[in-house]
């Protein structure tokens, strides 16, 4: 990996912005001045601060009710108030009051193809309503539902544990879609808890986080691989 490339994923800046810091002679391998940017081994510093050399990151977080999906908020708590890491990208944000996994990562082209909609990337979720579902709401979601006056959602299989829980996977991802699909239904969302995404499956306490294994950095790789150059 280039020096460049390891000082843009440890959050010095934009690939402009770190060679500026490799002109000015900032930059340090194993104990000498970087002079150009290059493959690089050893123990890369920016003036005297280490910069860690596997700097790519793939993590699991079991997201709780009551944080945002952001990185920083002035009056609210926030995912990266669990985390060690800063510089993450979200694969699939989830609202303040829904719960459960979210996957960060670095590698921000991989983390941008697994949220695009043409890839049809599986997300399930677990859920209880507050009335019950009706055969024609479960036909409705089995047909897909219209939410934003206009805009119809995906054919969707509802696998219900009782009138008022079950599971929902989607394909897409498009805002608060699931709250709406159960509005339009004449219905509300109670809980919301996501339990898979592109086949990772929650598997941590709540609150707390993990890295992914190279099994599963793979699998999420392989869910894209067709369109990476």
């Amino acid at each position: 990996m280039k020096a460049s490339e390891i000082l843009i994923l440890n959050g010095l800046g934009t690939k402009k912005q770190v060679k500026k810091l490799i002109k000015n002679r900032l930059v340090f391998l194993n104990g000498r001045v970087v002079e150009e940017d290059q493959e690089v081994e050893g123990s890369l510093y920016y003036q005297e601060q280490a910069l860690d050399m596997h700097p790519l990151k793939y993590i699991m977080l079991h997201k709780p009710t009551g944080y945002l999906s952001a990185n920083k908020d002035e009056y609210e708590r926030t995912i990266t108030d669990l985390l060690p890491y800063r510089h993450l990208s979200m694969i699939g944000r989830l609202d303040r009051e829904t719960s459960g996994l979210m996957l960060l990562t670095n590698e921000k082209k991989l983390a941008k193809r697994l949220i695009l909609p043409e890839y049809h990337i599986e997300r399930t979720y677990q859920f209880t309503c507050l009335k019950p579902l009706t055969s024609d709401d479960i036909q409705s979601f089995a047909e897909g539902i219209v939410i934003d006056g206009n805009i119809k959602t995906e054919k969707v299989q509802l696998r219900l544990a009782s009138k008022q829980s079950g599971e929902i996977t989607l394909h897409e991802g498009k805002y608060h879609e699931i709250r709406k699909m159960f509005l339009s239904c004449h219905n509300g969302i109670k809980t919301l808890h996501r339990i898979s995404y592109g086949g990772i499956r929650l598997d941590i306490p709540e609150g707390s986080y993990r890295e992914l294994t190279i099994e599963e950095v793979n699998q999420l790789h392989r869910l894209v691989e067709d369109e990476e150059d």
